[in-house]
């Protein structure tokens, strides 16, 4: 009776290691699930819904602040002009400096 007791039962090995790789494979299925899912969410929520209205009211300001004429300092003759009219000086003066 020793000898049955000291033989390794190779049916139970290989059923509780199946299970195990079973186990093994749902489990990592659904953390990537639950990863795509957190993925998704955090699309939606950065860029899928609607900005905010303070948000948009920022970028409003800084749009007419980048393409209007404006008074930025009365007392000492400082103005703001458009970009594309502060670029093209800029390369104009480049171009007469490189002559």
């Amino acid at each position: 009776m020793t000898a049955a007791k000291d033989s390794l039962d190779t049916g139970l090995i290989v059923t509780i290691g199946a299970l195990l790789v079973i186990l093994t494979f749902a489990l990592i299925l659904l953390v990537q699930g639950w990863f795509y899912q957190a993925q998704t969410e955090e699309y939606v929520r950065k860029v899928v819904e609607p900005r905010s209205a303070q948000l948009s009211s920022a970028l409003a300001d800084m749009q007419e602040s980048l393409h209007t004429y404006r008074v930025l300092d009365p007392e000492a003759g400082r103005v703001g002009i458009p970009i594309e009219r502060a670029m093209e000086l800029v390369v104009r003066e480049g171009l007469e400096t490189a002559r």
